[in-house]
């Protein structure tokens, strides 16, 4: 338990540092360049998120889970046979992705065809990624460090080259290099921890029967998720897309840091028996809730003056699309812990799949109905509506896992709690006459009142906080 928590602390620390970046680049880029061409790049960006779907083919999720096992199970020969035979998949998928994107691309020509192109080297960044391994062997202090230099040579080279919105083209090159080269330094320390190529794929027969089980739900998350933007294009302009996308850009920085329980937890879980599950489950449902709540109100109450301050004038029209974009931050964290570490850790993978492929269908049929006519707000009530399903999905589908009264025996007091603070926060009266300073006095003032209120309930989650904080002191 003492390692998977101080795996945690690393990803709090490298997620909340992954907020930080963008608080940098964000307002810089969007003034630089502009709603419109910040639209193009959100096109083109979410449309080669989703392409990557094809050249990982969900072994970030196998691999990490098998790993694990293996690990906790058997001997470094099988470690050896798991990491390469489960690469060799990953790296076969990823070069014919590779190839018919770059066909299509330069054949015909299609809408940013030549921006496209600039982003070969991120797919080739998720041929070689290989943070799956290391990630299963909770080997997470290397994954945060790497991580880490990347997006601040990332950060220093956008604040050095890209000057106006002709340069977009130098901003995808360094975002697609960067992490191309991000990649590659795992593979200088692999031949510690495993031995020489294996010649065969691991367990063909039901690697691939896993990787197709999963990969329909990557698809479809990556439809809802990544697709949505170049959909809202299609029936809007360009800074509708800004807006959209901007609108939920703050939500899912915030979501890293929240989301990053999942990936810690996952490995432990797949590692635990029925009776130690049940307990982490329920300790993460809470931890989750609690965070998910707690930042969605104090960006709620903060909304109005942060997006002229961070994002600019130009983009005030998307204010009440962030506020209630806010909601995914309770929602997606809430729906992950029975997907990520329940179903995915016991290889329940066909209850992993069937709410996020409902959920594709219901998303493009709700955006093709509301995009044209509503345009950002509508891809906006889309979204909700469809993470909203999805999680009520993913919480019924594997109700035989878990002791649901237990579980969320304390999750509706939550909500009361961050009810209350809600409503002082949008009542705080603007004390400062400087905007950055008077959002960091409102958000102080609201998580001190929503952590009061916690233990003013008794919550037994308050338990868990009260020991962390010891520790820590102790060190």
């Amino acid at each position: 338990m003492k390692r998977t928590l101080l795996n945690i602390i690393y990803n709090a620390i490298y997620q909340i540092f992954l907020v930080l970046v963008p608080l940098i680049t964000v307002p810089y880029l969007s003034r630089v360049l502009g709603a419109k061409t910040y639209g193009i790049y959100s096109s083109v960006n979410n449309t080669t998120q989703f392409l990557m779907v094809f050249c990982t083919l969900s072994i970030s999720y196998i691999g990490m889970r098998t790993i694990s096992r293996t690990r906790a199970y058997a001997g470094p020969e099988e470690l050896t046979e798991a990491f390469w035979g489960l690469w060799y998949f990953q790296a076969l998928a990823s070069l014919v992705t590779i190839i018919i994107v770059v066909a299509i691309a330069t054949i015909f020509h299609i809408q940013y065809w030549n921006y496209l192109l600039l982003m070969v080297p991120y797919l080739i960044s998720a041929q070689i990624d290989i943070t799956w391994f290391f990630q299963g062997l909770a080997d997470f202090g290397k994954v945060v460090l790497r991580n880490t230099i990347v997006k601040l040579t990332s950060v220093v080279l956008i604040l050095w080259l890209v000057k106006n919105p002709g340069d977009l083209w130098k901003y995808l090159l360094i975002m697609s290099l960067t992490t191309m080269l991000g990649s590659m330094v795992f593979w200088l320390s692999i031949g510690t921890y495993v031995g020489k190529p294996v010649r065969h794929f691991y367990r063909y027969h039901e690697t691939l029967r896993a990787i197709v089980t999963l990969l329909i739900p990557q698809i479809a998350t990556q439809i809802y998720t990544s697709l949505d933007k170049p959909l809202l294009g299609y029936f809007q302009t360009s800074t509708q897309v800004a807006y959209y996308d901007n609108a939920q850009k703050i939500s899912n920085m915030v979501l890293g840091v929240i989301t990053s329980i999942s990936l810690v937890i996952m490995p432990k879980m797949a590692s635990e028996g029925e009776a130690a599950q049940k307990q982490v489950l329920k300790k993460s449902l809470e931890a989750t809730t609690m965070l998910g709540t707690l930042f969605a109100v104090v960006i709620m109450a903060n909304t109005k003056e942060f997006v002229p301050f961070f994002f600019g004038k130009e983009f005030i029209p998307m204010t009440p699309l962030m506020f209630f974009f806010t909601l995914t931050i309770i929602m997606i964290p809430m729906g992950g812990v029975f997907a990520n570490q329940f179903a995915l850790a016991n290889n329940r993978d066909r209850d992993y799949a069937i709410p996020v492929v409902i959920g594709a269908f219901l998303e493009v049929g709700l955006c093709a109905l509301l995009d044209r006519s509503f345009g950002a707000a509508g891809a906006m009530v889309a979204i909700l509506v469809t993470e909203f399903i999805v999680l009520l999905l993913r919480l019924r589908i594997v109700r035989d896992g878990y002791d649901f009264k237990a579980a969320f025996v304390d999750v509706p007091k939550y909500f009361l709690v961050a009810g209350v603070t809600l409503a002082l926060g949008m009542f705080l009266p603007q004390i400062l006459s400087s905007a950055f300073l008077n959002m960091t006095l409102k958000s102080i003032i609201m998580i001190i009142v929503y952590l009061a209120l916690m233990f003013l309930m008794k919550l037994d989650f308050n338990q868990d906080i009260i020991k962390l904080v010891r520790r820590i002191v102790r060190r």
